[in-house]
């Protein structure tokens, strides 16, 4: 009978957190959800390409159940202004790192104060290409670098 009592405790306490990962899962993404990108797919297009989009999601690998995650191939073109993966549309002044790793390109960008991240997959030169685009076209590209160097010395790893 003890048993039984320390399982059903157990099974409570655990229904109990994924109710509350729930939740937060959910506010995150209604977040996400609401905060509209002001960008025109019409505009004059800098650069096409057909890639695969393996996903987009939280930066920290939280599930986001939004059509933004669809997997497979997908027309990508940027812009003066942002970059379009699909139906999904990425300011160039939200995005925080554009990576090329394990031969993908993982864009980060912020949208409704959550920080999340998509990854393209494609033939290198392409990715390489498209990842050049998005760094000379960001408004505040000349601020990040400055942030980005100001970070590495105070961490130890610069020049001094």
């Amino acid at each position: 009978m003890l048993y039984l009592w320390i399982f059903g405790a157990l099974a409570a306490l655990a229904a109990g957190a994924l109710l509350l990962m729930e939740r937060k899962i959910r506010r995150r993404t209604l977040r996400v959800a609401a905060a509209v990108p002001d960008a025109n797919p019409r505009a004059e297009r800098v650069i096409e390409l057909r890639l695969n989009h393996a996903g987009t999601g939280f930066l920290d690998q939280l599930p986001m159940p939004l059509r933004l995650q669809a997997n497979g191939p997908a027309e990508v073109w940027l812009t003066q202004q942002a970059l379009f993966v699909g139906v999904l549309a990425i300011p160039l002044a939200d995005v925080r790192e554009a990576v090329l790793a394990a031969g993908a390109l993982r864009v980060r960008f912020v949208r409704g104060g959550e920080r999340l991240e998509t990854v393209l997959e494609g033939p290198g030169p392409e990715l390489e290409r498209l990842r050049r685009e998005i760094h000379v076209r960001q408004p505040n590209v000349l601020q990040q670098l400055i942030d980005m160097v100001v970070e590495k010395n105070d961490q130890g790893h610069g020049p001094r």
